[in-house]
């Protein structure tokens, strides 16, 4: 529960931001109050949201009123005279007076729709005649379809982490809200989800169209359906306007155009340090003032090498989501360890053992790797062992989620218990896999010591902790690897999928020849007659899981290569247990010996990862590719040939 003065805030509120319940469910931030507004705090950094509660669009169509500017100008100088407030994003109807000269400032518009509203164009009462007549709208409470339909919508859009940090704990903001309403939207023949919207009817003046999702084949009109329910109920409560939210991009501005808003409030954000100065904008780097010191003096949070993976805030997560920022890496593929148990026939941790070199990343390795994670859209830690058998896993996960990176890993599922689990579904992580080479025992044997009962075990633990949880996430994926002399037993890939409830399964075939005979596994380019065996079985079980609400991707190789590659080397790196920096997996296998296909570009413990990923030899590597004159080990490499379907 909230004290009056917020309540007050929310009963008034004139943006989403104004809705406490909402801010802190998605955003996990701390609520204060800065002279007449709302701001939110997260380990030092505050967002104040400096719109006058009670306020009405019309007031700040042209920016801020004296009277805005007055309360704008109080909350900021609220905060800046908190020493807790390291650093300060405004959200408000114009720039801050106080904001220094060189602090950075962004510009939008929340969209409203004033109640009654006008009567609908030509085109908006078509789609909604085409609406009516393939759904019918409810008023339902959240259950693991809506989550579905959620993680269908992630797993087909590379989203920051933010905000899929913010759809994940849709759940939770619905749970906190009483205001908050769920609108589904079912097939009027067999009332399979089309799609739901939330709406927020928790202020007084404004209600607030808050999230929509549809299912891949939802029919035109049903996003228009569920709009005049959220319309509909607002007209009933009294409301004056509903609030669409910020233009985000050209489409969903369009939809709102649509309803014909003609009130556009602006949306100015500034951020600054507190210690920036005005004049010449320099800035003075302090510690933050409570920070924990031991009797020497020395802080505690420096004992920690990860203390380094400091999180960007409310600021940062609020500016990704909303203006769809991207970064300039695709993905970090972390080998957090290259110990494992399994004795997996392919693999070359069994055929190479001799040679193998089993090691555990240092703290200090990961933390030099901070500048690289924090400009990665995602962090897989997964290497050539087991990542759950660190001891750091989740720290390091933590880490790389602090500042703002999806991270995701792939484990033989062995080690979720129903407390790794537990602690899966609390970390953040957005993707666990499972390896499997077969759908049952007999022909997961090529996994030797890895029995398809443990995997099994794992998931169903990870699945019974999301329920529990009322989390979509982590999202569960197989990771299937085709043995081409068991291939048929793949097309049982469906009800498997189906038995244990996982929404996506990806299956490759043998990349690596681990040791001669294995070529008889694997699937090479001019195998015209195997190939085409495997990818009629192959689409025929992904229609099959298409049928059951699930996906099956798959790779098969092509007849000729590619200037690219699936290990995506241009946006992508691998960085080994020790640190070495390497284009991919393949070729920087941990082993004593001299192979002549191993490429390492240096080390994060020697030279800084950026300037790593800059260094010629690793630039005309990438061109090479890009070229078609790749280098040794791509040459062959079934990575350059393969095709995703």
């Amino acid at each position: 529960m909230f004290s009056r003065g917020f309540s007050h805030i929310t009963a008034q509120a004139l943006v989403p931001e104004q809705i406490i319940s909402y801010v802190t469910a998605v955003g996990g931030s701390r609520p204060v109050l800065c002279g007449g507004c709302v701001a939110y705090d997260y380990e030092g950094q505050r967002t104040l949201i400096a719109y006058e509660p009670g306020a009405t669009p019309e007031c700040c169509l042209g920016g801020a009123t004296d009277q805005a500017a007055k309360a704008m100008d109080e909350a900021v100088a609220a905060s800046l005279a908190d020493p807790s407030c390291i650093s300060l994003t405004v959200l408000g109807p114009a720039r801050p007076q106080k904001a220094p000269a060189d602090a950075a400032s962004r510009a939008d518009a929340y969209a409203f729709l004033p109640l009654p509203p006008a009567p609908p164009g030509q085109n908006l009462r078509n789609m909604l005649r085409r609406g009516e007549r393939e759904c019918a709208v409810t008023e339902e409470s959240w259950t693991d379809e809506h989550g579905a339909l959620v993680q269908s919508y992630l797993a087909s859009r590379p989203l920051e982490a933010g905000t899929r940090q913010i759809y994940a704990h849709i759940p939770r903001y619905l749970d906190a809200t009483p205001g908050a309403t769920l609108f589904a939207a079912r097939d009027t023949r067999a009332a399979r989800l089309l799609g739901f919207a939330v709406g927020d009817f928790s202020s007084l003046t404004t209600a607030f169209y808050m999230f929509a999702f549809r299912s891949s084949d939802c029919p035109p009109g049903v996003a228009d359906v569920l709009l005049r329910a959220i319309v509909r109920r607002a007209e009933e409560n009294g409301h004056q306007y509903i609030n669409l939210g910020l233009g985000i991009n050209e489409g969903i501005a369009a939809f709102k155009r649509k309803w014909g808003n003609a009130l556009y409030l602006p949306c100015i954000q500034t951020s600054w340090n507190r210690e920036m100065r005005a004049a010449g904008g320099n800035t003075r780097q302090t510690a933050a003032p409570n920070a924990a010191t031991d009797e020497t003096g020395a802080s505690s949070a420096a004992k920690d090498p990860l203390a380094v993976f400091t999180p960007p805030g409310l600021k940062e997560t609020f500016r990704r989501f909303l203006t769809g920022e991207k970064r300039p890496f695709a993905c970090l593929q972390v080998e957090v360890t290259s110990q494992c148990p399994g004795r997996c026939a392919y693999c070359p941790h069994t055929t190479k053992q001799a040679v193998w070199r089993s090691r555990r990343m240092e703290d200090e390795t990961y933390a030099a790797l901070a500048p690289l994670i924090r400009a990665a859209d995602r962090v897989h830690l997964q290497g050539w062992g087991e990542p759950l058998l660190h001891p750091r896993f989740f720290d390091y996960a933590a880490a790389a989620i602090r500042v703002g990176s999806a991270v995701s890993t792939t484990t033989y599922g062995l080690a979720v218990t129903d407390d790794v689990a537990a602690r899966l579904v609390a970390s953040g992580m957005d993707i666990v896999a499972f390896s499997l080479t077969g759908v049952d025992e007999a022909s997961n044997r090529a996994r030797d010591g890895v029995p398809f009962a443990k995997v099994r075990e794992g998931i169903l633990n990870l699945n019974a902790a999301k329920q529990r949880a009322k989390s979509a996430l982590p999202r569960v994926h197989l990771a299937y690897l085709m043995l081409a002399s068991q291939y048929e037993d793949a097309g049982r890939l469906p009800e498997l999928m189906e038995a244990l409830d996982i929404p996506v399964a990806v299956v490759s075939t043998l990349d690596y020849i681990a040791a001669p005979g294995m070529e008889k596994d694997a699937y090479a380019p001019g195998e015209t007659e195997k190939i085409e065996a495997a990818r009629r079985l192959l689409h025929d079980a992904a229609q099959k899981a298409a049928s059951m609400g699930r996906a099956l991707h798959y790779s098969l190789p092509g007849e000729t290569g590619r200037n690219d590659c699936n290990e995506h080397i241009q946006t992508c790196m691998y960085i080994d247990a020790d640190g070495a920096v390497s284009p991919c997996i393949y070729v920087n296998l941990p082993t004593a010996e001299n192979d002549p296909c191993r490429r390492v570009f240096g080390s994060v413990r020697e030279k800084k990862p950026l300037d790593i990923w800059a260094d010629s030899d690793y630039a005309v590597f990438r061109q090479r590719l890009a070229a078609g004159d790749p280098d040794l080990p791509c040459q062959t490499c079934a990575k350059r040939f393969e095709r995703i379907y």
